[in-house]
């Protein structure tokens, strides 16, 4: 009977350590989805890292896509001044 005791005690301290351990991992889950500022350091890197691939293979592409860039903030810009004037 001290056996099936020993056995069952030992069974239920496995299942709580197994629960303890599966807590901590949703647990910085939980933390890794809920840290912002870390996701945004990630995804910025992640889009540093895409766009010098995309240079290296297609510079014009990059390049097409600054140039519009700019001119939709040159017309941004011009609009916003002469809103301002009137």
């Amino acid at each position: 009977m001290t056996d099936d005791k020993d056995r069952q005690l030992s069974e239920i301290r496995n299942d709580i350590e197994a629960t303890r351990q599966r807590l901590a991992e949703t647990l910085d889950a939980i933390e890794d989805r809920l840290d912002v500022p870390k996701r945004m350091r990630e995804l910025l890197e992640e889009t540093r890292d895409r766009l010098d691939v995309l240079r290296q293979e297609r510079p014009e592409v990059v390049y097409g896509v600054l140039a519009g860039a700019a001119a939709l903030m040159a017309t941004v810009t011009a609009l916003i001044v002469r809103a301002a004037r009137r």
